[in-house]
């Protein structure tokens, strides 16, 4: 995949986490090709970490796009964890303003048939928004619920992989609550998609549409 090709890239998540899970070493490409990264994420999550201090996972993100090499603002909404189906009107317009702001070329969100309600509401947002020759990915956020999620667009990972894996640890918060929030888990998954492609490592995406 011609990754140099897209100079501005918008990626799109529910939850702070969910977009370096799910196309961490993707980004990483873009950053080292020179092109513009932008993160829009629609939840902080301050409403499910009673035992952390407010705004933890914000901390844990600055930390970990400070290491995937962003350097453009991260911007990170506080529609509450859990409730994003009642916001969608909320979540449009945010998407709408940063459609305007950034003016996309690649677009990446979360699969569409994802079983968590929140990623499914940004994913159905995003394609409501982003309809003019913008490409959009839906990339895959490893749970330990089983989805129908099938690839078919691979990028390789393999020079990638370690910097994605350092920046995860950032989430100390959730390696310590998900069993399958750890390098172990994100590292096979990277060597099944690998194999499926013939690379070491790889990342899985889902294309919804693609400019060429």
């Amino acid at each position: 995949m011609g990754i140099q090709k897209y100079k501005r890239v918008l990626v799109i998540g529910a939850h702070p986490d969910d977009i370096e899970c799910g196309c961490g070493g993707l980004i990483t490409r873009c950053i080292e090709a020179g092109n513009d990264v932008y993160f829009c994420v629609m939840s902080k999550c301050d409403n499910q970490f009673g035992e952390y201090e407010k705004d933890r996972l914000i901390k844990e993100c600055a930390n970990s796009t400070h290491i995937l090499g962003v350097k453009t603002k991260i911007d990170i909404h506080n529609i509450p964890n859990m409730e994003l189906p009642e916001h969608r009107k909320e979540i449009m317009k945010i998407l709408e303003e940063k459609q305007k702001e950034t003016q996309p070329e690649l677009v990446l969100i979360p699969f569409i048939n994802d079983p968590h309600q929140d990623h499914e509401t940004v994913a159905k947002a995003s394609v409501r928004t982003f309809r003019n020759n913008e490409t959009i990915l839906q990339y895959e956020i490893l749970r330990h619920g089983s989805h129908s999620f099938t690839p078919n667009l691979f990028v390789d990972i393999t020079k990638h992989l370690d910097k994605k894996l350092d920046a995860l640890d950032c989430y100390v918060s959730q390696t310590s609550k998900r069993a399958y929030f750890n390098r172990e888990c994100f590292k096979g998954l990277a060597r099944t998609r690998g194999a499926q492609s013939g690379y070491d490592y790889a990342e899985g995406f889902l294309i919804y549409k693609m400019f060429w």
